[in-house]
Order: C-alpha cells, then structure tokens, then sequence
C-alpha cells in the first residue's frame, strides 16, 4: 500500500519542518521507525499487536489510518495511530439531553451518531494512542499532524475529528491545538491503585476496620452463593470458554453503560488472546457450568490494566456479583507484582472506596463542515458538558 506524504507549511523560522507519513495498515508500518516509539511510550497500546487486533475486529465499521511525523533527518520524532468510525456524540451529554435524545430516537434512529475521526483507536481504556518525542517541537508536530488529520477529513466526509484520550500531563502539551479551532472536553476519570499489596488478604488487612467491614459482608453473601471463581491465564483456556453465550454478558454491560462509544465484537478478544497471550488474563464467576461474570485484564510492563466486563445482572443482587468479581481480579493483578493497577473509567464511588486516586481524562474536538460547526458552536457545553469530581475516600490506615 502506498505511503502518503504530507508537510507542513512552510514554517517560521522558529519552528523546524516536518513531515508526516501515513498508511493505512499495521502490516504496512516501517517497523523500525514505529519500533522507536516503544522508547518514548513504552506501552502495549501502540504495539503493533495491539493495533492489529484492533484493525481486524473492526474491519468492517472504521478504517484505519498510522501517522509518523519525520524531521529533515528522517528522524521520528512522533507516533500516532487514528480511525474513522461513527460514535454517538449523545453519551458524554449531560442526563437531560440524553433522556430528550432517547424520545427522538423513536422516531430517527441516527439520531446522534456522527462520523467521526480520531486520533486514537475505538476501544475505550483511557489511554492515548498518540506519542511524541520529548526534543521535538509540540506546537509543529501538532500543526503537521492536523494538517494530515483535516485532509483526511475531506477525503473520508467526517463531522468531527477528535484526539482521545490524555491525562493532564498529555492535555497541556496539546494546548497548542485550541489555536487551531478544537476545544477541550472532558471524559470519564481513569482509577488507579498503587499496588503495594502482595495479595488481596494483604490489601484487606491494610483498610480501615469499616471499609474492611464492608469488603467482609460482601464476600460472605458471594461464598453463600455457591460462585466458584477461576483465574485464566492460559491463552487456549480462554479461547474455549470465552464464547458467543459469554460475549452476551459484556454486551449486557455495555448496554446499561452511561459512556458507550462503541461495543467490540467478540473477535476483539479473540484476537487479543491470540495476538498477546502472555499478557492476557481472565476472570471468570460460574454458577455449576455457567459464567455469570467476567473481568478481562492485562499485564502492561508495570501497570495492570482491567479491561472489560460482563455480567449476568439476574445474579448480580444476591451474590454482590461485581463486587467480588472486581475484588477477585484485584487478587489476581496483585499476585502478578505490579507497581500500579488501572482499574477503569466509571463507577467512580466503588472504585474510590477501593482506595483508588482518580486521574481527569480529556479530549480535543474541532468540527469539520459548516453544520458541525454551527452545532458545535452552540450546543457545545450540552454536548460535552464539565464532568463532577467524583468522591475521595481515606480507606487505608495510617
């Protein structure tokens, strides 16, 4: 497949020049250039695996596009990886415009569901699928990557190009974009617990006595139940039970989800085992022979990520179902020696009692075409109104 060049204006004497490249395959990344980015952002989520699995569980709804930015020296100096993929703009809205927008879907289904181009990738984990050199010029790169991103806007009839999602570190070396029409909105906090604690036991024995209480009451109500727990880690054991029947829980999930961009086929994590088994683990809640709940996670060099879940909502009230699945899959990333464990967007109350600390999480989006634009210029703070801080908790003692 060809490679696309595209360069910048020319630039003031200040700033350096750069170029970008773009294909539109994994398969098609000059391997040792994208291997450099792994230098700058070690993380799986812009593995060429990663990206790969993402590229074929959605082959049929986005289209795919990888970005390096070169200097004069044919020097990376930046790394990204973008999608063109329709989204419903409604479910970062606030709650009175979604109940509106749910009576109007009567009778237009669309309603709300926009294409879109990100920088970044449709599977939602808080993470930035965009890398940037620490030598290189921010402002420059940023102004030749936006370059590529409105040409490729043109070309493929978006309403909307979107780079998802930063921490605050992230967001602040991307200001330079606000001079160039986007705004800033803000997406669900990411929960992340420092991992200190060889092991569930050990992270009870450390909470404060009525935190440790409710954790107790829980796990009581679970072991009344009959659930029997398994932890996976075999990539062939999880391929055999992680079904079209399993895939419906997650699905359940989703649908019950305040924030859904988009919903991953099955494939996704067929994929993911296949692509990254040694990293890969499930855990799985069964009733005699059936699962009722699931956490998938992932190993991360240092960081253990939970991914997805699913669960069978008619056991959830008697067994305290995600409670102990999330606790369950705490245990589990805990004896696998993490210095810090992510365990999410959302649910922001539980996962604050765990003893988590919440990181904001933003995004930048310009309109493209004069009816996005006059949509986004009006109805922008409805659209992407400023999310509430969620609770703090001191759970652990002194």
């Amino acid at each position: 497949m060809p490679v696309s060049h595209v360069h910048t204006r020319p630039p003031s004497s200040a700033r350096p020049t750069y170029v970008v490249r773009v294909v539109g395959r994994v398969a098609d990344l000059p391997a040792s250039d994208w291997a450099k980015v792994r230098e700058v952002a070690p993380t799986v989520f812009m593995d060429p695996r990663f990206l790969e699995t993402v590229e074929r569980a959605f082959a049929s709804q986005g289209r795919f596009h990888h970005a390096i930015v070169v200097d004069r020296h044919e020097r990376p100096v930046a790394w990204a990886s973008l999608c063109t993929f329709p989204v419903d703009v409604l479910t970062l809205a606030g709650p009175g415009l979604q109940a509106l927008a749910r009576g109007a879907r009567a009778a237009l289904p669309g309603l709300g569901s926009l294409r879109t181009l990100f920088v970044g990738l449709p599977v939602s984990l808080g993470q930035s699928h965009l890398a940037i050199a620490p030598d290189a010029e921010p402002a420059a790169v940023l102004a030749a990557l936006d370059e590529t991103l409105q040409a490729i806007a043109a070309r493929e009839r978006v309403w909307l190009v979107v780079w998802k999602e930063f921490d605050p570190a992230g967001a602040a070396r991307l200001a330079p974009l606000l001079e160039r029409g986007y705004r800033r909105a803000e997406s669900p906090a990411m929960h992340a617990l420092d991992a200190r604690f060889k092991d569930f036991a050990d992270y009870c024995a450390a909470l404060k006595s009525h935190y440790r209480y409710d954790v107790r009451r829980s796990e009581r109500k679970f072991r009344a139940s009959g659930l029997r727990v398994a932890q996976l880690h075999d990539a062939a054991a999880i391929r055999r039970v992680y079904t079209a029947e399993v895939h419906r829980l997650y699905e359940a999930v989703v649908a019950r989800s305040p924030v859904k961009l988009e919903v991953l086929p099955i494939e996704f994590f067929h994929e993911l085992v296949r692509r990254l088994p040694e990293l890969v683990s499930l855990t799985t809640i069964a009733d005699g022979d059936r699962i009722v709940a699931f956490n998938w996670g992932l190993m991360n060099g240092r960081v253990h990520h939970y991914l997805f879940c699913g669960l069978d909502y008619t056991r959830a009230p008697d067994a305290d179902l995600y409670f102990n699945l999330m606790y369950h899959q705490l245990d589990d990333a805990l004896r696998r020696g993490p210095e810090r464990v992510e365990v999410g967007q959302t649910a922001d109350t539980f996962k604050a009692r765990l003893g988590c600390g919440a990181t904001p999480r933003y995004f930048f989006v310009k309109p493209h075409g004069l009816v996005a634009g006059a949509a986004l210029r009006h109805g922008f703070d409805l659209l992407f109104p400023a999310r509430p801080r969620g609770p703090v908790y001191s759970v652990f003692r002194a």
